[in-house]
């Protein structure tokens, strides 16, 4: 194999420089001659009729340019069961802080000022807020019934192919039911007959925001020609454009959306929440309309993970073989479907060889924010139930955490829930990789000082999922190149693209560029989620990025009068190897883009349709210091192993791994959102919502696998996702390690350990059966 030059190495990124500075511009630092700000009057209760809504005095305020309610939507297909479709409330609120009004003004003070002019009369309803009692068949609706529920958005997050699932009662055994899926394969009854170890519990991971940054952000322009210009943050710039022609009516081509900076998403930013009620604004007022959400709003109405809800069961025999295993999945969507079970169903037992399994999942409505998918979705929820259930095998039946797992998990061609074989896999690899990590190998020489450490051991999958992709390598007028793509840059992977084009050109870095065009523009780009951007999105660079060399090499031969086969590029020279024929790469674009130039511009074209997965695998090891007064729980070190494929950047690829691991250490030990008794949310701000931060996020070792999948760039497969897999999991493990109980709820904040500790009688020394630590 050639030796790769560029591809393989640890860059920054080509856009660190303006962020580190400050300079990147984002869609709340735009500024456009006559713009309006926009603020929205929110539903005060979690379930609700408007009987009466009276918006006279907040038009007429000065300063206010317009007021709009549900009856300014212009007619549309719009779909009841999705969440961005929910522009404003037609007559039934679901949860607190949905949008009733908005207020379009000269100034944010303005608008925030006319919104308590306007009068709205409320019927409160009751509102369900346990998803077990939802789930019941005499449960009052959370929300009128829904007939068809969209999964879309889901979709591109994990391509599942369930066909093999029985649904036969998807459809509502309960009408806050919105989706059920279930997997059975052998007989689970006769297969825990036959177990010589049986164990079991239910775990419960409350819902958790993604915690980005930057919060939910929009500028639009509806223009005299009506043309509708759209400046986001977006994980999907063409899926929200298709998106809201949809909810507004309005033709695709006459909605152009540009992708601005994203200041985080993690899956937030997929579907448009705020860019339909923003375009409406200026539609109604025919001026560019600006609406930033405060961070009170934006953790009350983005789209967080749900709370899952696992009661497992597990069986294994006396040598330490994974026989057998059942489960219960309830996820709590809150008011709108996320379709989370599709891909945790299936995954929560999917790194194991059961031969008998019945895996049940069922998404539940609640009147709460509609929940989305978070890195991973749903995964995070079920591997803190299934990995505590596999730790416990170990503990009980003798086994070395690693070895049990190692002996255990999937390899290419063993069977995933769904009947489908596994492709090519590193799980086991990531399992040797953990083996052989410093913490793994000095777990038993950490001086403690007295408070009780432990060590625990948790793995993960993620299938990924798919969609096609294009994009363009262009040369320009001086001989360096433009890539040209649709997709969003969430992570990075515009170096990534930038360094896969330069490989295949044969030129250094600073000679290609990379950008993302806006949607009138670009070449289409799938969504920035399911991990699939480089894996898709890289391929399609690399193809352009080849057709782009097929091109230059085709008039290097004919100015050198060369075959193309006997020609080298190297660092933009193309020349004869053994003789002095040569022609630079600046003289073929001035032969390209000259008066009476004899050749057409260089511009490779690539469109990449892959329908095969390359799932990406970890295992993880945390180290954790427990203080028994306080119930505080510090995580000291922590390990991650995970199967990348092909590390195109390594630097990237650490940050991702070491990015994900830190998410799932705060899913592990504080990240929860909090609602009352009457559904109201209680810690929609930063400081209630308790976030790590650099003081809380040990050293962290990552251990890159690279297993190459087969059709990946250079070998790469999915990244981003599943270090977030078995963070919380892993902690419980290690606590369990320390204290010789079960913690079966996370996050496993200072108050939930010391309820456990005192409910046990014991800080430190008395393992108990599974199941009886649980609250």
């Amino acid at each position: 194999m050639t030796e790769l030059k560029v591809v393989g190495k640890a860059l920054p990124r080509i856009d660190g420089p303006e962020k580190v500075t400050g300079r990147t511009v984002y869609a709340a630092d735009m500024q456009l001659p006559g713009m309006l700000h926009a603020k929205v009057l929110r539903c005060p209760y979690p379930h609700a009729l408007i009987k009466r809504i009276d918006t006279s005095k907040a038009k007429a305020y000065p300063g206010v340019v317009a007021v709009v309610t549900a009856d300014d939507l212009p007619p549309a297909d719009r779909d009841p069961s999705v969440r961005s479709h929910a522009v404003l409330v037609e007559r039934e609120a679901i949860f607190e802080g949905q949008a009733v009004a908005a207020v379009a003004a000269e100034t944010p003070y303005i608008a925030e000022e006319a919104l308590d002019l306007i009068e709205v009369e409320y019927e409160e309803l009751p509102a369900v807020l346990d998803p077990e009692e939802a789930i019941k068949p005499d449960a009052p609706p959370t929300r009128r019934p829904l007939d068809e529920i969209d999964v879309s958005e889901i979709e591109g997050h994990v391509t599942v192919d369930i066909s093999t699932a029985d649904d036969a009662e998807a459809h509502r055994r309960s009408p806050n039911i919105s989706n059920r899926l279930h997997f059975v394969r052998g007989n689970v009854e006769k297969g825990f007959e036959e177990a010589d170890i049986i164990v079991e519990g239910r775990f419960d991971s409350k819902m958790a925001h993604q915690a980005y940054l930057e919060p939910q952000a929009c500028v639009a322009h509806y223009d005299a020609t009506g043309k509708l210009t759209i400046w986001t943050p977006t994980q999907g710039q063409f899926y929200q454009r298709n998106e809201i022609a949809r909810i507004l009516g309005l033709p695709h081509e006459k909605i152009n959306l540009v992708g601005t900076e994203v200041g985080g998403g993690f899956g937030a930013k997929v579907a448009p929440l705020i860019q339909p009620l923003t375009a409406l604004l200026s539609m109604k007022t025919g001026r560019p309309v600006k609406l930033v959400l405060t961070r009170r709003e934006d953790l009350m109405n983005s789209v967080p993970a749900p709370r899952g809800i696992v009661e497992g069961k597990i069986g294994a025999t006396k040598d330490g073989r994974l026989t057998t295993f059942k489960a219960r999945i309830i996820f709590d969507s809150g008011a709108f479907p996320a379709g989370t079970p599709v891909g945790a169903t299936m995954m929560i037992a999917a790194c194991y060889k059961f031969d008998h399994l019945d895996v049940e999942g069922i998404e539940v409505l609640t009147n709460k924010c509609g929940a989305g998918a978070y890195r991973a979705p749903g995964m995070p929820e079920v591997t803190f139930a299934i990995e505590q259930l596999v730790d416990e095998v170990c503990r009980q039946g003798g086994f070395d955490p690693i070895e049990l797992r190692k002996k255990n998990v999937c390899r290419e061609g063993d069977l995933m829930p769904n009947g489908r074989p596994w492709p090519k896999i590193g799980l086991y690899e990531c399992l040797e990789a953990l083996e052989n990590s410093e913490l793994w190998r000095t777990r038993h020489q950490t001086k403690n000082g007295g408070k009780p450490r432990g060590v625990g051991v948790a793995i993960g999958a993620w299938p990924g999922g798919m969609q096609p992709a294009s994009a363009l390598v262009k040369m320009n007028e001086n001989g360096t190149f433009k890539v040209v793509v649709g997709s969003n840059d969430i992570s990075g992977v515009n170096t990534s693209f930038t360094m896969i084009a330069a490989e295949e050109l044969g030129v250094p870095m600073h000679m290609v560029t990379t950008v993302t065009a806006d949607t009138d523009t670009a070449p289409y780009g799938g969504l920035a989620a399911g991990s699939k951007t480089l894996y898709s999105g890289g391929k399609s660079v690399q193809a352009a990025a080849q057709d782009a060399r097929r091109q230059i090499l085709a008039i290097a031969s004919r100015e050198l009068d060369a075959n193309p086969e006997d020609l080298v590029i190297e660092d933009g020279v193309v020349f004869v190897p053994g003789t002095d024929k040569k022609i630079t790469f600046q003289r073929i674009a001035a032969l390209t883009m000259g008066f009476g130039s004899r050749y057409a511009p260089v511009v490779g074209r690539g469109g990449e349709v892959i329908r095969n997965q390359a799932p990406g695998t970890t295992a993880q090891a945390v180290e954790i210091e427990l203080d028994p007064e306080t119930g505080n729980v510090t995580v000291t070190r922590a390990a991650v192993a995970q199967d990348v494929g092909k590390a195109i950047n390594r630097l990237s690829i650490i940050g991702q791994m070491e990015g994900g691991v830190t998410q799932c250490l705060g899913m592990g030990l504080t990240e929860e959102l909090i609602f009352d008794e009457r559904g109201k949310m209680r810690n929609p701000v930063f400081l209630d919502y308790r976030l790590l931060t650099a003081l809380d996020v040990p050293r962290i070792e990552t251990l890159i696998v690279e297993v190459p999948s087969p059709e990946g760039p250079f070998g790469a497969r999915i990244a981003g996702e599943p270090s977030i897999i078995a963070g919380s999991a892993a902690i419980a493990n290690a606590l369990r390690d320390a204290t010789g109980l079960r913690f079966y709820e996370a996050p496993m904040t200072p108050e939930r350990v010391l309820r456990t500790l005192r409910k046990a009688g014991t800080a430190v020394s008395h393992p108990v059966v599974l199941g009886e630590a649980a609250l």
